[in-house]
Protein backbone atom coordinates (compact mmCIF):
# COMPACT_ATOMS: atom_id res chain seq x y z
CA UNK A 1 0.00 0.00 0.00
CA UNK A 2 1.36 3.42 -0.89
CA UNK A 3 0.53 6.82 0.51
CA UNK A 4 -1.00 7.88 -2.79
CA UNK A 5 -3.91 5.40 -2.39
CA UNK A 6 -7.32 6.84 -1.65
CA UNK A 7 -9.07 6.14 1.70
CA UNK A 8 -11.80 4.19 -0.13
CA UNK A 9 -9.21 1.91 -1.76
CA UNK A 10 -7.51 1.29 1.61
CA UNK A 11 -10.87 0.32 3.19
CA UNK A 12 -11.63 -2.05 0.31
CA UNK A 13 -8.20 -3.65 0.70
CA UNK A 14 -8.76 -4.18 4.44
CA UNK A 15 -12.17 -5.78 3.75
CA UNK A 16 -10.67 -8.16 1.19
CA UNK A 17 -7.91 -9.15 3.63
CA UNK A 18 -10.47 -9.64 6.46
CA UNK A 19 -12.71 -11.69 4.15
CA UNK A 20 -9.77 -13.82 3.07
CA UNK A 21 -8.80 -14.43 6.70
CA UNK A 22 -12.36 -15.50 7.63
CA UNK A 23 -12.60 -17.85 4.64
CA UNK A 24 -9.23 -19.33 5.56
CA UNK A 25 -10.36 -19.87 9.17
CA UNK A 26 -13.54 -21.63 8.01
CA UNK A 27 -11.49 -23.87 5.71
CA UNK A 28 -9.10 -24.75 8.56
CA UNK A 29 -12.02 -25.60 10.88
CA UNK A 30 -13.70 -27.72 8.19
CA UNK A 31 -10.46 -29.59 7.59
CA UNK A 32 -9.95 -30.15 11.34
CA UNK A 33 -13.51 -31.47 11.69
CA UNK A 34 -13.03 -33.83 8.75
CA UNK A 35 -9.74 -35.16 10.12
CA UNK A 36 -11.06 -35.65 13.66
CA UNK A 37 -14.06 -37.67 12.52
CA UNK A 38 -16.75 -35.19 13.57
CA UNK A 39 -20.20 -35.77 12.18
CA UNK A 40 -22.13 -38.94 11.68
CA UNK A 41 -21.56 -41.86 9.38
CA UNK A 42 -25.19 -42.08 8.33
CA UNK A 43 -24.42 -43.04 4.77
CA UNK A 44 -25.64 -39.70 3.40
CA UNK A 45 -22.19 -38.91 1.95
CA UNK A 46 -21.89 -41.72 -0.57
CA UNK A 47 -18.67 -40.35 -2.04
CA UNK A 48 -16.99 -39.57 1.27
CA UNK A 49 -14.77 -42.25 2.76
CA UNK A 50 -15.83 -43.63 6.15
CA UNK A 51 -13.57 -43.51 9.19
CA UNK A 52 -10.77 -46.04 9.24
CA UNK A 53 -11.37 -48.82 11.73
CA UNK A 54 -7.75 -48.89 12.84
CA UNK A 55 -7.82 -45.21 13.90
CA UNK A 56 -10.50 -45.82 16.54
CA UNK A 57 -9.60 -46.97 20.03
CA UNK A 58 -11.30 -50.10 21.36
CA UNK A 59 -11.58 -48.48 24.80
CA UNK A 60 -14.32 -45.88 25.37
CA UNK A 61 -13.09 -42.37 25.89
CA UNK A 62 -13.79 -40.62 29.20
CA UNK A 63 -16.20 -38.27 27.41
CA UNK A 64 -18.30 -41.06 25.92
CA UNK A 65 -21.46 -41.98 27.81
CA UNK A 66 -21.48 -45.18 29.76
CA UNK A 67 -24.45 -47.51 29.41
CA UNK A 68 -26.95 -47.22 32.22
CA UNK A 69 -27.70 -50.32 34.25
CA UNK A 70 -30.96 -52.07 33.58
CA UNK A 71 -33.59 -52.39 36.25
CA UNK A 72 -34.71 -55.86 35.25
CA UNK A 73 -32.44 -57.54 37.78
CA UNK A 74 -33.16 -55.05 40.58
CA UNK A 75 -36.89 -55.61 40.97
CA UNK A 76 -39.02 -58.65 40.23
CA UNK A 77 -41.28 -58.65 37.23
CA UNK A 78 -45.00 -59.29 37.73
CA UNK A 79 -44.58 -62.91 36.62
CA UNK A 80 -41.76 -63.61 39.11
CA UNK A 81 -43.42 -62.36 42.32
CA UNK A 82 -46.46 -63.76 44.03
CA UNK A 83 -49.59 -61.57 44.07
CA UNK A 84 -50.07 -59.16 46.97
CA UNK A 85 -53.40 -58.73 48.74
CA UNK A 86 -54.47 -55.04 49.04
CA UNK A 87 -54.63 -53.61 52.55
CA UNK A 88 -57.94 -53.41 54.38
CA UNK A 89 -59.57 -50.05 55.20
CA UNK A 90 -58.49 -50.48 58.85
CA UNK A 91 -54.84 -51.02 57.74
CA UNK A 92 -55.05 -47.90 55.56
CA UNK A 93 -56.47 -45.82 58.45
CA UNK A 94 -53.38 -46.79 60.48
CA UNK A 95 -51.38 -44.56 58.09
CA UNK A 96 -52.93 -41.45 59.67
CA UNK A 97 -49.99 -41.28 62.10
CA UNK A 98 -47.56 -41.28 59.15
CA UNK A 99 -46.04 -44.66 59.91
CA UNK A 100 -47.31 -47.76 58.10
CA UNK A 101 -46.67 -50.36 55.42
CA UNK A 102 -49.61 -51.02 53.09
CA UNK A 103 -50.45 -52.69 49.79
CA UNK A 104 -52.32 -50.40 47.39
CA UNK A 105 -54.01 -50.47 43.99
CA UNK A 106 -55.23 -47.71 41.71
CA UNK A 107 -57.89 -45.66 43.51
CA UNK A 108 -56.65 -46.43 47.03
CA UNK A 109 -56.85 -43.43 49.36
CA UNK A 110 -54.32 -42.92 52.12
CA UNK A 111 -55.43 -40.69 55.00
CA UNK A 112 -53.92 -37.34 55.88
CA UNK A 113 -50.95 -37.53 58.23
CA UNK A 114 -51.80 -34.26 59.98
CA UNK A 115 -48.82 -34.39 62.33
CA UNK A 116 -46.49 -34.53 59.31
CA UNK A 117 -48.42 -31.98 57.22
CA UNK A 118 -49.00 -34.38 54.30
CA UNK A 119 -51.90 -36.01 52.51
CA UNK A 120 -54.43 -37.30 52.00
CA UNK A 121 -53.04 -39.21 49.01
CA UNK A 122 -54.83 -40.97 46.18
CA UNK A 123 -53.07 -43.70 44.22
CA UNK A 124 -53.75 -42.73 40.61
CA UNK A 125 -51.76 -45.51 38.89
CA UNK A 126 -49.84 -48.70 39.65
CA UNK A 127 -47.91 -50.60 37.00
CA UNK A 128 -44.52 -51.46 35.57
CA UNK A 129 -43.81 -47.74 35.06
CA UNK A 130 -44.21 -47.13 38.79
CA UNK A 131 -46.72 -45.79 41.29
CA UNK A 132 -48.36 -42.39 40.84
CA UNK A 133 -49.70 -40.60 43.92
CA UNK A 134 -51.48 -37.27 44.16
CA UNK A 135 -52.60 -35.12 47.06
CA UNK A 136 -54.62 -31.94 47.39
CA UNK A 137 -54.48 -30.43 50.88
CA UNK A 138 -57.10 -28.21 52.54
CA UNK A 139 -55.52 -25.04 51.12
CA UNK A 140 -55.68 -26.43 47.57
CA UNK A 141 -51.96 -27.17 47.26
CA UNK A 142 -51.38 -30.18 44.99
CA UNK A 143 -48.52 -32.66 45.38
CA UNK A 144 -47.84 -35.27 42.70
CA UNK A 145 -45.40 -38.14 42.86
CA UNK A 146 -45.11 -39.81 39.44
CA UNK A 147 -43.34 -43.05 38.52
CA UNK A 148 -42.25 -44.01 42.02
CA UNK A 149 -40.22 -47.24 41.84
CA UNK A 150 -38.62 -49.60 44.37
CA UNK A 151 -35.14 -49.02 42.96
CA UNK A 152 -35.25 -45.24 42.51
CA UNK A 153 -32.56 -44.57 45.08
CA UNK A 154 -34.60 -43.56 48.09
CA UNK A 155 -37.98 -42.39 49.30
CA UNK A 156 -39.89 -39.35 48.10
CA UNK A 157 -40.79 -36.75 50.70
CA UNK A 158 -43.79 -34.45 50.94
CA UNK A 159 -43.44 -31.97 53.81
CA UNK A 160 -42.45 -34.21 56.73
CA UNK A 161 -43.70 -37.55 55.30
CA UNK A 162 -41.50 -39.94 53.32
CA UNK A 163 -43.01 -42.52 50.98
CA UNK A 164 -41.04 -45.48 49.70
CA UNK A 165 -42.19 -48.09 47.17
CA UNK A 166 -41.04 -51.48 48.40
CA UNK A 167 -42.43 -53.66 45.59
CA UNK A 168 -44.71 -53.60 42.57
CA UNK A 169 -46.50 -56.74 41.43
CA UNK A 170 -48.92 -56.37 38.56
CA UNK A 171 -51.46 -53.73 39.59
CA UNK A 172 -50.53 -53.71 43.29
CA UNK A 173 -47.72 -51.96 45.13
CA UNK A 174 -46.35 -52.21 48.64
CA UNK A 175 -45.67 -48.76 50.16
CA UNK A 176 -43.95 -47.73 53.36
CA UNK A 177 -44.87 -44.35 54.88
CA UNK A 178 -42.68 -42.93 57.63
CA UNK A 179 -41.66 -39.59 59.14
CA UNK A 180 -38.91 -37.80 57.19
CA UNK A 181 -35.69 -37.23 59.07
Amino acid sequence: MTTSESPARRRRTRLVVAHGTAVGAVRVLALAAALSGCGSDSGGDAGAPGPAASSRSAEPSPASPTPSPTRSSASPTPTQAKPMKPSTPAELRACADGSCTVVVTQGTELPRAAGLRAGPFTVSAVGAEGVDLSSVDASGFTSNLFGQLPDQGGPSTVNELSISVLAITGDTAKLRLFPAK
